[in-house]
């Protein structure tokens, strides 16, 4: 037996086969930048069907005896579909400004025990519910015919499958599902008083559950066998988390990508809704992820020190820090570029370079600009990671490169395992087939543990402290702690 997965991300798709002992048989991978080429606050799902077509024939024979298929997409980004599935306008990313007014909207008619229920810190990536109307008035015509409002995966599904479909995972994220009560239901009566009518909205299926099969349709167009089934799936970091066991109490996992991100397993919810908050795929369990902008911010100190743009500058930036060595001296960065979604909720850049001068020589002031992104990381990290949980597992594009991995140890002080599987929601993916079609639930991937160098402590320790100072100044907000710390100090 052998699946596919397919992860529809927000600058690329992946694709993967493996057998039913996680063997990766192939993997593909097609960007498509034009999908935010649409506008400030857009997507276009036509980009997204063109890589997920590329990508998946792209993979070959291997895909052509795939006897699932699994799914997870990015989100939240939000649609009008018409009775097929086909998108009848651009979508609306959780980034689009028009979306303040609407949001606020849904946030005041949210009752208190409503907003429990929903569980998280609520804002446009979080009440992408609030979509709807701004839908309505930006694409009247569109959501004068639309037959169902949905997200990412929504649409990936039903053109799979011709069937309707949204899992608790990517639901979490419209502020109009009840999660922490484990129900994953759509709230009837706050829809009803926002005007969202219940039939558009598609029903909230479990991750861990067949969708539909695939229609000859799209068979065809993706050389893929008819009637194989599809599950409904999940979002991109669920996937991640699952690919690697996520349980409670377990060991979290940290994405290095466009956005860094933080995926730590719980058996409650989180009563702080301090960050993003989502039903996980596995029944009974929840997610919380600390997010920044880390790969954006890491490009944009590539430019301000002239190493040019894209991932080659990147690279030759961590290159650079790399042989640099620590000295308390060094810039620092405060890296928050662009907005922050959970646990900082920055609704503006706060952003500075403290220290940074024409005699700084070039490696100190690469070290100043990465160390600042992996000091932030260390911030939401620790804010979502219990004081127990000392070695994560982090993933990210990093190749035989040993130059970030050993930074990023230095920097938290703390053991990593690096994943180096470069497709892993799309390995969750394909896994989840496994476990629902197969009974079989795929072992991890293999990592690598890379530890601190003890030898450096004494001054990232010193770094840090004067980090968290300069951070604070700068964003005139509180250094953030650890979970169990900031749940002692303000329990529910």
């Amino acid at each position: 037996m052998s699946y596919l997965g397919i992860d529809v991300g927000t600058s690329a798709t992946k694709a993967v086969v493996i057998d039913s002992d996680g063997r990766v048989l192939a993997r593909s991978r097609v960007s498509h930048p034009s999908a935010r080429g649409c506008g400030p606050g857009r997507a276009d799902p036509a980009a997204w069907r063109a890589s997920v077509i590329e990508a998946v024939t792209a993979l070959g024979a291997p895909a052509a005896a795939v006897t699932g298929v699994g799914l997870d997409t990015h989100c939240p980004t939000a649609l009008l579909l018409d009775e097929t599935g086909q998108p009848l306008a651009t979508g609306v990313t959780w980034d689009h400004q028009g979306l303040t007014a609407p949001t606020a909207d849904l946030i005041r008619l949210l009752g208190h025990d409503e907003q429990r229920l929903v569980g998280n810190h609520l804002m446009p990536a979080t009440a992408m519910g609030a979509a709807y109307r701004l839908l309505q008035s930006i694409e009247p015509e569109a959501a004068a015919v639309a037959s169902t409002f949905g997200l990412a995966g929504t649409w990936l599904g039903q053109w799979l499958t011709g069937q309707r479909g949204i899992d608790p995972t990517q639901a979490s994220y419209t502020a109009l599902m009840a999660s922490t009560d484990g129900s994953c239901r759509w709230l009837t009566r706050a829809l009803a008083r926002f005007g969202i009518p219940e039939h558009q909205l598609p029903p909230i299926l479990p991750s861990l559950s067949v969708l539909g099969t695939l229609t000859p349709a799209a068979a065809d167009i993706l050389a893929l066998p008819q009637g194989i089934p599809v599950l409904v799936g999940s979002g991109d970091t669920p996937a991640a988390s699952y690919a690697l066991g996520a349980q409670p109490g377990g060991r979290p996992l940290f994405i290095m990508g466009t956005t860094h991100v933080v995926s730590n397993a719980l058996a409650e919810p989180d009563p702080r809704a301090r960050a993003l908050q989502r039903a996980d795929v596995r029944t009974g369990q929840w997610l919380i992820n600390g997010v920044i902008n880390g790969g954006d911010a890491l490009a944009d100190g590539a430019r301000q020190l002239g190493y040019g743009r894209g991932d080659a500058a990147v690279a030759d930036l961590v290159g650079a820090a790399f042989t640099a060595q620590p000295e308390p001296s060094a810039p620092v960065f405060i890296p928050h570029t662009r907005p922050e979604r959970g646990p900082l909720w920055f609704a503006t850049a706060r952003t500075a370079v403290l220290g940074l001068d024409t005699d700084t020589p070039a490696p100190v002031a690469a070290r100043g600009i990465v160390e600042g992104v992996l000091f932030a990381d260390r911030m939401i990290i620790e804010s979502c990671v219990g004081a127990d949980q000392r070695t994560l597992y982090v993933s990210g594009a990093f190749g035989d490169e040993p130059a970030m991995p050993q930074l990023l140890a230095d920097v938290l002080d703390r053991d990593i395992l690096v994943v180096d599987e470069s497709h892993l929601p799309a390995i969750g993916a394909a896994a989840m087939c496994c476990e629902v079609l197969d009974g079989h639930i795929v072992s991890p991937p293999p990592t690598r543990r890379v530890s601190p160098r003890t030898e450096w402590r004494d001054v990232v320790a010193q770094r840090w402290l004067r980090y968290r100072d300069v951070w604070t100044t700068v964003t005139g907000a509180v250094p953030l702690g650890t979970l169990d710390e900031a749940l002692t100090r303000n329990p529910c």
